[in-house]
This record gives C-alpha cells, sequence and structure tokens, in this order.
C-alpha cells in the first residue's frame, strides 16, 4: 500500500523507502497531490509491529487520503484519533507529521507526537517542526492545530520513523537522532536519492547485521522553486 515511486514534480524532489521488520509494518509514508501547485505529504508510525499495526496503518492511509475532499488538516486529524480512540478492540497509538506544500514554498503542517523532521537550509541542519500535539488514539477530545513555516529554494526536509534513530548495533547502542544529524550534514548537498542511500548505508555499517528490531522509513522532499524555472530565459524558438 506504500508508493512505489514518486512522479516528477516541478516544485519538489522526493524519495522514500521502508524496510518492515516483519513481512507487513506500522509505518507509512504517502504523498498526495493536491492540484499543480499544492502537495501533501505523510510519514506515520503506529505502534507495535505486524498486522496489527498495518491494518490501523491502512486506515489512516484512507483517511489522510480524504484530504483532497476536505482539507482542513485539523479536522481531519480529530476525526481520524476520535475513529481509533473510539474502538477499544484497536489499542493502538500512531506519531504522525502531515504537511501542505504549496508551489510557493508556503508549508502547513501538524506534528502529532513525531520526531520533528531535520531541515538542510544553506548546508545547515536544522529542525524547527517539533511535535506539539499527542499521537493519535490517545485521548479522544485532543486538538491538533495546524502550523505554517516558510520553505526556500533548495530546502531539503528528511522525515524518519524511530527505527531508524532506535536501531541498535550487536552491543545495543542506538543509531541516535545525532549521528543521524552528522551523515546528513556530510551530504547535505546531495541529491535527495544519494542522501537516502548515504543515511541506510551509515545504518547498515552501525548494525553490522544485528537484528532489525522495528520498521524503518525515510522521506525526503527537496523544495525547488518553479518560479525560479520559470524565469531561466529560453532559447530561442523554444
Amino acid at each position: 500500500m506504500l508508493p512505489k515511486s514518486f512522479k516528477e514534480l516541478a516544485h519538489l524532489q522526493v524519495t522514500g523507502i521502508n524496510r518492515p521488520s516483519l513481512s507487513v509494518g506500522g509505518d507509512y509514508f504517502d504523498l498526495i497531490e493536491l492540484g499543480p501547485e499544492r502537495t501533501a505529504f505523510v510519514i506515520a508510525d503506529v505502534s507495535g509491529k505486524g498486522l496489527g499495526a498495518a491494518l490501523v496503518t491502512s486506515m489512516l492511509q484512507g483517511t489522510f487520503s480524504a484530504i483532497t475532499l476536505r482539507p482542513e488538516l485539523p479536522a481531519i486529524f480529530e476525526h481520524a484519533n476520535r475513529f481509533i480512540c473510539e474502538r477499544a478492540e484497536v489499542e493502538r497509538y500512531a506519531t504522525i507529521f502531515f504537511g501542505v506544500l504549496t508551489a510557493d514554498g508556503e508549508l502547513q503542517y501538524v506534528n502529532a507526537g513525531h520526531h520533528p523532521p531535520i531541515l538542510i537550509r544553506s548546508g545547515r541542519v536544522e529542525t524547527d517542526f517539533k511535535a506539539e500535539s499527542m499521537p493519535l488514539g490517545l485521548f479522544p477530545d485532543t486538538v491538533y492545530p495546524a502550523r505554517c513555516h516558510k520553505l526556500n529554494p533548495g530546502d531539503t526536509l528528511i522525515l524518519y520513523t524511530d527505527g531508524i534513530t532506535e536501531a541498535m548495533d550487536a552491543g545495543h547502542n542506538e543509531f541516535g537522532i545525532d549521528r543521524l544529524r552528522q551523515v546528513v550534514t556530510r551530504h547535505a548537498g546531495a541529491s535527495v536519492a544519494e542522501l537516502q542511500t548515504a543515511i541506510l548505508e551509515e545504518l547498515d555499517e552501525f548494525a553490522r547485521g544485528a537484528h532489525q528490531a522495528d520498521d524503518i522509513t525515510l522521506l525526503i522532499l527537496r523544495y525547488q522553486s518553479p518560479t525560479l524555472q520559470r524565469a531561466i530565459p529560453q532559447p530561442d524558438g523554444a
């Protein structure tokens, strides 16, 4: 149910990957086109692993794909949260980061208990998207305010699940957020595909064959302004 690939977009370069720890997993990422100049993206991590987590993930996928019909982020989050809370048999929660990015670089997002994405800006690593709401599935009356952020051309967002930062080596040492930031900093100028490869290679080298205890998911987006691309002079006859 995860995307196999992403189509080329004028204002975004995107890559993503999921490595489930079991045959099915509870991590989820997606890209949803909302028109020629608006794109939604999401990464989620459902508690637990296996079929139960995957079922909740499929429900979330259906709910958030409905943004094409109901674009208010807080309302969508509150509906999904109540749905999970009102079904006692679910007994799972989910952390989610959901953003809507326009071609002009305006980002509206909700962070429901998820790890803040890493932002690469001008070769530096920043974190500006802290979680301000509880994960979905804990309290039925939780409010999910949307926040706004302005991206500059060339800004890169690295979204990830804790299967990366909590991955362990044979000595039970965690990969950690600092190590992730270090590899991102070293490869800040790479393409999104090369950056994804570098992170996974660093993770594999660290783990050295140790058991993968959790699902591993990455979603990387680089904003590129279509306005600047349109401003480039075209050859005669173009």
